[in-house]
């Protein structure tokens, strides 16, 4: 997933509860792989 795409980062915000800013330094954390963003976000 991107980060930088706004639209990829309300998504996944409003999926898995968290905020947009939330899900941005996740990426930046764990790299672009959705699925360990979800998991870094504790989906």
């Amino acid at each position: 997933m991107a980060g930088g795409q706004k639209h990829e980062a309300r998504y996944e915000a409003k999926k898995t509860g968290r905020s947009a800013s939330a899900v941005k330094k996740a990426v930046k954390k764990v790299g672009n792989s959705r699925k360990r963003v979800e998991k870094r976000l504790g989906r």
